[in-house]
């Protein structure tokens, strides 16, 4: 964890200075209860794709921003996991990990690792007005953030958040994962009380069951296991104001090494300027306990 001493703190704050300096009307979701699941998987899957089934009302994006170069990151990983294979009542939550780059001069240059996903983290550091930026930190729903592996303040603030309505209805509606190149697209539909908010979609690809072994860093002779590991995400694809359904649909080339089989979309509205994600869909591999 990027926070005991100075060295450590220092290029924290380095790191997030110099990234500065770079720097719908709501469709009801019923008066049934969404059972809690750890994936809104596919209700049935064809050749041509997979068909979704329908949107919990109540969901939490979980972005772990982690690194295979950290010692202090494992226990959030192992949690990540944990909680992308469990049930919650009421609610869906999308596991995502995020593998900086700023570890990788340590010694161990993480293979997941992406000045992309850093510059992710720097901008929750200025929109949450916070100082530093460190590992694992995991951000909920883009408005909270805690460390990653406190385990009992992340299943307080879950719980907490899962008691919210979504503003937004995000529904995946197809998903071809097979295809040379993946296909998918996602509908959305906005609440009245977030009309006129400058909102846009992003579509993420992840992966599971991806196995390490690290040979040099704090986690050197160790082999580390990751799940949810981001490997794509869109650019933010812009939302129009009104109550009227908008679908986007994304298509991404998929580099050899990334496992077809391994893969899931998650999807989430998220504001662009204050970050706070209103709605959200996930489908793909389900984990097992």
């Amino acid at each position: 964890m990027l926070k005991a001493g100075p060295m450590r703190t220092r290029m924290a704050l380095i790191i997030a200075a110099v990234a500065i300096a770079a720097g719908v009307a709501w469709l009801l979701f019923g008066s049934q209860s969404s059972e809690g699941r750890a994936y809104a998987a596919p209700a049935e899957a064809t050749e041509a794709g997979r068909v979704i089934e329908a949107p919990a009302s109540r969901t939490v994006v979980l972005e772990l921003f982690t690194s295979q170069g950290c010692s202090s990151c494992p226990p959030a990983d192992r949690l990540l996991t944990e909680l992308g294979m469990e049930a919650f009542g009421g609610g869906t939550i999308i596991p995502l990990a995020l593998h900086v780059d700023y570890w990788n001069y340590i010694g161990w240059s993480d293979p997941f690792s992406s000045a992309q996903w850093s510059a992710r983290q720097n901008e929750y550091a200025r929109a949450m007005r916070a100082n530093q930026i460190y590992t694992p930190q995991l951000i909920l729903d883009g408005k909270t953030q805690l460390v990653g592996s406190s385990e009992t303040a992340v299943r307080t603030e879950i719980a907490r958040q899962l008691r919210e309505d979504d503003r937004a209805r995000v529904l995946i509606e197809s998903f071809h994962p097979e295809s040379e190149d993946i296909k998918a697209s996602v509908n959305v539909s906005r609440a009245a009380g977030v009309a006129g908010r400058n909102l846009a979609l992003r579509v993420v690809l992840f992966e599971n069951d991806l196995t390490t072994p690290v040979r040099r860093g704090e986690n050197s002779g160790r082999t580390l296991r990751n799940d949810h590991v981001v490997r794509w995400m869109s650019n933010p694809l812009p939302l129009k104001d009104g109550s009227e359904p908008q679908t986007h649909t994304v298509t991404v080339q998929t580099p050899e090494q990334w496992n077809r089989l391994n893969l899931g979309i998650a999807a989430f509205v998220q504001d662009s300027s204050s970050l706070e994600i209103s709605g959200a869909a996930i489908a793909g591999p389900k984990k097992n306990p």
